[in-house]
């Protein structure tokens, strides 16, 4: 009895389950909710044919291709002292336009001064080192003539037997010690011009070198760039200012390898400017003949010249017209966007329904279609 009790209320809870799992699945299935539109195509609601009626188009657009590219300057110098020296003054800032030969940074030169002082002073005395030998020169060369004078008149009175030869050995000993006294005083004579030569070019380098304190502009440009202030020590090596000359900017795009034979040197082409606002145009000046590994690319230069707010590091977006196809457009004001999708309201036979679409922009206020409208249909603003 306990058996077949035991098998009775597990046939029961066996076949309760079963029927839990069947009324999940037809709830599931929806056969307990009502009130929901069956799977499968429900037309729907008629749209109202308001606005105005425009066509859908096939039009020729142009094929452009676009690189982006950096503004630099064909003329761009940075200015480095030559000499180790604290900065006093930097009358300049970034942004301000200078002349060539205009003041950029004056340096400490009170060690260099003084290096200058010291090479006029010895220059001085080298030069007076120079007229002192000059003068001995003129003594010198006085005595050696009237030894030369009586050593002449000497050897013709010894000839005729008027002199002894003890005379004549004396004046042609006197002759000898005159002559050697005038190489002497020569000698030392080119040793002080010598000096005074050394002491000079001494001079010179020290003006030279303190000259180096004055740093000028070399040429008329825009200050890029202020890297010290006064104060700071500046050294061979470390760069002070940038300047660039705005005359001559350029545009550097990296352009496709694949449009190389597109590239016409002296071509005038587009760019725009997002930071302007507004499309310029250069000229195609020249090519650098290598590509980039990496990015299969080869630069290409554009001269543009002076533009009023066109700085280096500025980019810009150069536009290479690639030819004509064809497209589907549609007046951008009759699409209608609801989240991510897009629809236009088109005429289809007699009615008017919407209709998804999937555009891109195209430009003078058109959108064009990619999917979902053919040309010559009717839609409606």
């Amino acid at each position: 009895m306990n058996i077949i009790t035991f098998l009775n209320r597990k046939t029961l809870i066996t076949a309760a389950g079963a029927l839990a799992l069947l009324a999940l699945i037809l709830w599931q299935a929806g056969v307990f909710t009502t009130g929901r539109i069956a799977p499968g195509r429900t037309a729907l609601a008629p749209v109202a044919a308001t606005g105005a009626a425009a066509v859908v188009e096939q039009v020729t657009l142009p094929v452009t291709y676009r690189a982006v590219g950096t503004v630099s300057s064909r003329t761009m110098v940075d200015i480095s002292p030559r000499v180790v020296a604290r900065v006093l003054e930097m009358p300049a800032r970034s942004g301000d336009r200078v002349k060539k030969g205009d003041l950029l940074v004056k340096l400490d030169d009170a060690d260099l001064s003084a290096s200058v002082n010291q090479a006029a002073e010895r220059l001085k005395a080298a030069q007076a080192g120079v007229t002192a030998s000059g003068e001995k020169v003129q003594q010198v060369r006085a005595a050696f003539e009237l030894a030369s004078s009586d050593a002449g008149r000497t050897r013709q009175l010894a000839a005729s037997g008027a002199v002894s030869q003890q005379a004549l050995d004396a004046a042609e000993s006197a002759y000898r010690q005159a002559r050697a006294a005038l190489a002497q005083a020569e000698q030392q004579q080119s040793a002080a011009q010598a000096d005074a030569d050394g002491a000079a070019q001494a001079l010179r380098q020290a003006q030279a070198v303190l000259d180096y304190t004055t740093i000028t502009s070399p040429m008329d440009g825009v200050l890029a760039e202020r890297l010290a202030d006064p104060g700071d020590l500046a050294s061979p090596g470390n760069i002070l200012l940038r300047l660039f000359d705005p005359a001559r900017l350029m545009l550097e795009v990296p352009v496709r390898e694949g449009l190389v034979s597109r590239i016409k040197i002296g071509e005038q082409v587009p760019f725009t400017v997002d930071a302007l606002g507004r499309t310029l145009y250069g000229e195609l000046r020249e090519t650098v003949p290598a590509v980039d590994p990496g990015s299969r690319t080869f630069m290409v230069r554009i001269c543009i010249g002076e533009e009023p707010g066109l700085m280096p590091g500025m980019f810009g977006v150069l536009e290479l017209p690639m030819g004509t196809r064809t497209a589907v457009v549609v007046p951008e004001d009759a699409v209608v966007r609801v989240g991510q999708l897009e629809y236009v309201r088109a005429q289809l036979g007699e009615r008017t329904a919407r209709l998804l679409v999937r555009t891109i922009p195209a430009g003078a206020g058109r959108r064009e279609v990619v999917t979902g409208a053919s040309p010559g249909m009717t839609i409606y603003r």
